[in-house]
């Protein structure tokens, strides 16, 4: 390192030169992983200050907690005698097929409030051009960000469920023959998940990748996820079966009422999805199309935002 010193007032220059970057260049695969596993952090607040802890954290806890009561309910069942313990475990409310019900207010929620932190925040700071100059491209940013709020979505629903099904497990007289009647749950669950974390996921991405502004995003969300079973409702209601047959597969909690009844074939928590008498596979097929459609529509307008 040379030194050049101005004469007169001022300071010291330094010539510190020029050196090329010679470590490994891990290329767009690495670029991809790292913007996910970002998102995924960023949805709990990892890596973030307190504050952005607080709901990920608070609605976390209060999905879980329904399973650690039922796991609770199951351990007095199993000591109580004779066929009182069986009548106490199958009168908990807290059950594979019913904890989508149970906790499906605090999954919207949950993508209500991140989903446009995650997508919001880069538009509303302008660093969408540092992402873009590089290896990265715009499918990947927007697949990586909406892939990192389904996974964040997925781990919130299927938790849960997860410490149900262990709790089940290991609280019965024998675990083994516990093992073998709770783990055809399993699929079921995962399923569930999955959908549920794909349409509402993508739906999320879709809305707040077009808005800055997080308190529009969160509240186009919530509508998104509340106003459409009301008009389904009414629909069947002031029309008939055959106008609220067409328009409920438009609507996303309706849809996943109609996909969880199916997967565990239970009576769906909506009246009027379980008047409508749809095929189940109906509602798989419309999640599917849900989550695919709108991510698409998500990619579509990173390929055409001006940055």
């Amino acid at each position: 390192m040379s030194q050049v010193r101005m004469s007169g007032p001022g300071g010291d220059i330094y010539d510190l030169g020029y050196q090329a970057y010679d470590g490994p260049r891990l290329g767009r695969r690495s670029a991809f992983g790292a913007l996910f596993r970002n998102a995924l952090r960023a949805c709990y607040g990892i890596g973030r200050g307190g504050r952005a802890k607080i709901v990920p954290i608070a609605l976390g806890g209060l999905a879980v907690l329904p399973a650690v009561l039922a796991v609770g309910i199951s351990a007095l069942a199993a000591q109580a005698p004779g066929g009182a313990g069986a009548a106490l475990d199958n009168a908990s409310p807290v059950r594979f097929d019913s904890y989508h019900g149970l906790i499906v207010v605090l999954v919207i929620l949950f993508a209500a409030a991140q989903g446009p932190e995650l997508f919001g925040r880069d538009q509303r700071y302008g660093v969408l051009p540092l992402y873009f100059s590089r290896v990265l491209t715009r499918v990947d940013y927007a697949l990586a960000k909406t892939g990192g709020l389904w996974v964040a979505l997925f781990l919130l629903i299927a938790l849960p469920q997860v410490i149900l099904l262990f709790g089940r497990i290991f609280v019965a007289p024998d675990p083994v023959t516990g093992f073998q009647k709770e783990i055809g749950a399993v699929p079921q669950f995962v399923a569930q998940a999955v959908l549920s974390a794909g349409l509402l996921g993508s739906l999320t991405a879709l809305v707040a990748s077009y808005t800055p502004r997080r308190a529009y995003a969160t509240a186009i969300v919530i509508a998104i996820a509340i106003i459409p079973p009301i008009i389904v409702s009414l629909v069947g209601n002031l029309v008939g079966d055959d106008a609220a047959r067409f328009i409920v597969l438009f609507s996303p909690g309706d849809i996943l009422d109609g996909t969880n009844a199916w997967i565990y074939g239970v009576i769906p928590d909506s009246p009027i999805v379980a008047s409508l008498d749809l095929p189940g596979l109906a509602y798989i097929v419309a999640a599917i199309i849900g989550a695919g459609g709108a991510t698409l529509l998500t990619v579509r307008r990173y390929l055409t935002i001006r940055v």
